[in-house]
């Protein structure tokens, strides 16, 4: 079974200041661990000469890791990888780079600032949710498209653009399939061909990128 899941808007990075140390905080969509691994060793060479890189990533609600790379232990990695799960996010990749400022945080202090760089960065890249949605393609006569045009629309269904040949050609997506194709046949009279084509997940902006 197919389920709904929350992401990142877009790839971002930003930065803030806490007691004189820069934290920089880095987040990507990922779909695999290796994947994850990848981006976070990429940011690792990108700020070679950080302090720290610390990092946690999450897939599909059950591959997960996080690393404290050199901070006292579970004073960054895992605040990173609670905020992605606070924020319930999945199949996405944080690093959050420290240089440091020469002012001591202490473990609480590195909690709260690794969770803040965190949140920082989830900001920036607004959220969305991908909805999972099956997909037809309808191949039907000229005269029958005014009719299913208006079902669309008057349904909120969302379809590409038409391809116009001796018929025409359009793929719409659903989450209701058997309600919407029974509508569809009605409409054209049972003339109209329709083809099931791979399902996919369609996202839906929660949340604006900064």
């Amino acid at each position: 079974m197919f389920k709904n899941y929350r992401t990142i808007g877009i790839n971002v990075s930003c930065e803030i200041i806490i007691e004189k140390s820069k934290f920089i905080g880095t987040i990507k969509k990922v779909t695999s661990e290796e994947e994850a691994v990848s981006f976070i060793n990429e940011i690792k060479r990108k700020y070679w000469d950080a302090t720290h890189n610390c990092s946690a990533f999450l897939i599909n609600n059950n591959e997960m890791r996080s690393s404290d790379d050199g901070e006292p232990a579970g004073t960054a990695g895992k605040p990173i990888l609670e905020c992605v799960k606070k924020n319930n996010l999945q199949n996405v990749s944080v690093v959050v780079t420290r240089y440091f400022g020469g002012i001591k945080l202490g473990a609480g202090g590195l909690i709260r600032a690794y969770t803040a760089a965190t949140q920082e960065v989830i900001k920036h890249a607004g959220i969305e949710e991908n909805i999972f949605h099956q997909s037809f393609q309808l191949i039907l006569d000229y005269e029958y498209w005014n009719k299913i045009e208006y079902f669309f629309k008057s349904h909120k269904i969302f379809y590409e653009k038409p391809i116009y040949l001796d018929k025409i050609s359009v793929t719409f997506y659903t989450t209701e399939a058997s309600g919407i194709l029974e509508e569809i046949i009605n409409r054209g009279n049972g003339s109209i061909i329709i083809n099931e084509l791979p399902s996919k997940y369609l996202p839906i902006q929660l949340e604006k990128p900064l």
